[in-house]
């Protein structure tokens, strides 16, 4: 009897119920230790250094003084107070804004509905920290473009707004929200069966009420589990927290773990590491909430019945609808990149006027060495951990989806476990983990390299098994009918199909991790200066003239590899999670 793909690492049963040891086997089982020591390891030393009493690296002895002084401070119940308020004010405010834009595009005759859909899609695509950074420019107290103009316009003695403080960050973290949710919801207003909403309609049920008693209803899951996620993902907000929150001291789980390495004195690493802990904590109960939530939860929207859904008609309102659309476009997009643009040309941070105009923001960054070294090793460390995070995800999809291995489950659970990590809280426990071994890892590019493949690797495997699973067995069982090996038949075979969507997903995984600061900041030294990284600090230290004109450089690289990553189909319904 010939083996199939199916059999491969399958566990052979023999009398007495052993497992058979094959290469299959010992394959798989190669790539789950890999997985496991990238993703476990540094979660087990997070865990090490939270009962600690020294720093990394250093001799000490177990203790619970690090949790005892965290949760004896009132300081830490203040930073979990002020982390579910920010995060939760700011979903509510993104779910209501991007239900709304969802319901125009989708239910309404408001005019130019496809191009307004593209138009709020994109806030989606530019990266949080240059959303930050134009915001910055936009509403600082002293210099920020709006508040100067309203102090001329209105003769006002002090700023009308702040974007150092929680409010501030708020509402730069809820537009680049409103963008996410609304991605989801899109297509569930659209696809949703209008038979309800007719029926409705006939009773004599107005526009309004309609869309609060029957839509709203029947998208609820939808919207809850859209919102859920963004709740989570806003977990992991580093830029915003840290650029916005520390000048104010408003201290939230994520500024208040990278304030504790960089700018406590002495370095705080025990309140660091116990904080992390607590965080990761935190990020896991909420998955479980989710899903508990969720679970059960009936999602059928879309029926077997052929349906066209009517457009409301809003009359004279449909020009209001349209108006709020721009406005969203204009004040989540249009506004910030614009500010950022010009700020690129201007000699100082300032109301733009021609006699700041200038290119010398574009030529200090022609001769920063620190910017060139930053941006040759982006290409470098990026590159090359986009290209190994893509070949160990396909494995690790080949063996999830394709074969019998006994820990395929584990390896999947594992393998998805760093996205429920927060990005300074991976960083903190790989720098406990690294720092430790008996190689000089730290402070190298490889390092670097190992600490973006680990962030990369839930997003390399659902991408790569979302393309698996359409791919069908004939082909492969063919291969093996003719004598085909496993390596001969994924050369060969396999590999040859997931050209496209290898390319794919190494750019989409480019992207991301070119746009990384949070995994990556504490492992940045002279000499491995990553662009992101240093755009970062450049913010920090009021340099706005040059990371603007940094920024745009940025933005170009990214929206390249994307457009290119859109063309090879990386978005497709593989690229959800």
């Amino acid at each position: 009897m010939v083996a199939t793909t199916a059999d491969l690492a399958r566990p052979r049963v023999a009398a007495g119920r052993r497992v058979r040891v094959d290469g299959g086997f010992i394959a798989a089982s190669a790539v789950l230790a890999l997985v496991a020591f990238l993703v476990l390891f540094p979660l087990g030393m997070l865990l090490f250094g939270s009962l600690w009493t020294s720093r990394p690296g250093f001799p000490g002895s177990i203790t619970l003084d690090n949790y005892v002084k965290a949760y004896t401070s009132a300081e830490t119940y203040q930073v979990l107070l002020t982390t579910v308020l920010l995060i939760g004010a700011k979903t509510m405010l993104a779910v209501v804004f991007a239900t709304t834009l969802a319901w125009i595009v989708t239910r309404t005759d408001t005019p130019f509905r496809n191009a307004l859909e593209i138009l709020a899609t994109l806030p989606f695509f530019v990266p949080g920290l240059l959303e930050t950074i134009a915001w910055i420019m936009l509403l600082s107290p002293n210099t920020g473009t709006i508040n100067v103009w309203l102090r001329a316009l209105f003769g006002l003695q002090g700023a009308p707004f702040n974007v150092y403080s929680l409010g501030g960050m708020i509402w730069v973290m809820s537009l680049g929200s409103t963008s996410f949710i609304f991605l989801l919801v899109v297509n569930a207003l659209r696809n949703m069966d209008a038979s309800l909403e007719e029926s409705a309609r006939a009773s004599g049920a107005g526009a309004v009420r309609v869309a609060l008693t029957v839509t709203l209803p029947l998208v609820a899951p939808i919207i809850l589990s859209a919102g859920m996620l963004s709740f989570i993902r806003a977990m992991d907000a580093f830029e915003t927290p840290v650029l916005l929150g520390l000048p104010a001291k408003v201290f939230v789980f994520s500024n208040r773990i990278f304030a504790a390495v960089q700018y406590d004195y002495p370095v705080n690493y025990g309140l660091a590491t116990a904080l992390g802990v607590s965080f990761f904590a935190l990020m896991i109960a909420l998955i479980i909430v989710q899903n508990k939530i969720l679970k059960g939860k009936d999602f059928s929207i879309v029926t077997g019945k052929g349906f066209r859904p009517r457009v409301v008609r809003l009359g004279r309102f449909k020009y209001v609808t349209l108006a709020f659309c721009l406005l969203y476009f204009v004040i989540a997009t249009a506004l910030p990149l614009s500010q950022v643009f010009i700020g690129s040309f201007l000699k100082v941070f300032s109301l733009p006027r021609w006699d700041l105009f200038t290119f010398d923001n574009y030529l200090a960054i022609l001769s920063d060495l620190t910017l060139w070294r930053g941006l040759i090793n982006t290409f470098i460390v990026c590159g090359a951990a986009a290209a190994i995070t893509v070949l160990l995800c396909t494995m690790v999809a080949y063996i999830t989806t394709r074969t019998q291995y006994i820990g395929r489950r584990a390896l999947d659970l594992i393998s998805w476990l760093p996205w429920a990590i927060p990005g300074i809280v991976a960083g903190l426990g790989m720098l406990w983990a690294y720092i430790t071994l008996p190689l000089p890892l730290y402070g190298t590019l490889v390092l670097l390299v190992i600490v973006l493949m680990t962030t990369g690797l839930p997003l390399g495997t659902r991408l790569m098994s979302g393309v698996m699973v359409q791919l069908g067995r004939e082909l492969e069982e063919s291969s093996r009918v003719h004598g085909g090996s496993w390596p001969y038949t994924f050369t060969h075979i396999i590999a040859p199909l997931l050209k496209p969507a290898l390319a794919g997903a190494f750019l989409l995984l480019f992207v991301g991790f070119s746009r990384a600061v949070s995994a990556t900041i504490l492992f940045v030294g002279p000499g491995t200066e990553l662009l992101a990284v240093t755009l970062f600090s450049y913010s920090q230290a009021g340099r706005f003239q040059i990371v603007s004109a940094l920024a745009i450089v940025l933005m170009v690289i990214n929206v390249t590899a994307l457009v290119v990553a859109r063309k090879l189909g990386a978005f497709g319904e593989s690229a959800r999670f």
